[in-house]
């Protein structure tokens, strides 16, 4: 959703958070993930307004019903919002200095606070040495496409911005086939069948046990799998599990 009065600029969030969304004719809040960036906000101008995007899934919960009327029904309407959540960049209670890597590991919609965090990496002219994101993703039926899979397009073209080759990517597909990737479209360079497992974790945080004691993981997806994931990479030897972050879709 974007709007971009005044009131928008004035909402301070950090990269990961969701905001609380109370709409005067409802009686409960909605709670969406901010997937843009705290720079995305920027000063409004006459040719460019301030704006804040969430992911908002179609569905029976009221406020999401709402949000995904018509523009023109709900144009210039007012709602409250508050920010929430401290699955953030930076990581609360730790000093960025000493990072040297991060880790993004997302399932499925877990992907949606993980761009906002992602992008403000990538826009940030200092930020860790060596980024991983490592993406595991349902594919619908038919042709597989990088535009058809959840921000996937937004993340490569982040990356091809770069100048440095510390940054990468690795997308897990399920529900495919070998020719389905062999004939899919637009994909990434690291590829692979089937879900996210324990060997791609280890490869991600690599063997360094300095640089294991200083990468940040961030994990975000169903709650087995965040679960068995955080447990798992907190008890890597050299592994800080202090800085092995999550969080769940319930």
């Amino acid at each position: 959703m974007n709007n971009s009065t005044d009131d928008i600029y004035q909402v301070k969030f950090q990269p990961g958070q969701w905001l609380d969304v109370f709409i005067p004719s409802l009686s409960k809040a909605g709670g969406f993930t901010i997937t843009s960036t705290p720079t995305d906000q920027g000063q409004p101008t006459p040719q460019r307004q301030a704006y804040f995007e969430l992911a908002i899934q179609k569905s029976t919960n009221p406020p999401a019903q709402w949000l995904w009327k018509p523009e023109s029904e709900i144009i210039n309407e007012q709602i409250i919002v508050r920010t929430g959540g401290s699955f953030v960049w930076p990581p609360p209670g730790i000093d960025v200095d000493g990072i040297e890597q991060v880790v993004l590991i997302a399932g499925g919609v877990g992907i949606n606070p993980l761009i906002s965090v992602f992008a403000h990496l990538m826009s940030l002219p200092q930020r860790p040495k060596k980024i991983r994101f490592v993406y595991g993703s349902k594919v619908e039926k038919g042709p597989i496409e990088a535009s058809r899979i959840l921000f996937l397009t937004r993340i490569m073209d982040l990356i091809k911005k770069q100048a440095d080759t510390n940054i990468e990517l690795d997308l897990f597909l399920t529900s495919a086939s070998r020719s389905d990737i062999d004939h899919a479209k637009g994909l990434p360079e690291h590829v692979k069948l089937g879900r996210i497992e324990k060997d791609d974790l280890e490869a991600a945080i690599g063997e360094d046990r300095s640089v294991r004691q200083n990468t940040v993981a961030y994990i975000c997806g169903p709650p087995a799998m965040t679960d068995q994931f955080v447990e798992y990479l907190s008890t890597r030897e050299g592994v800080d599990k202090r800085k092995v972050l999550c969080e769940k879709w319930w």
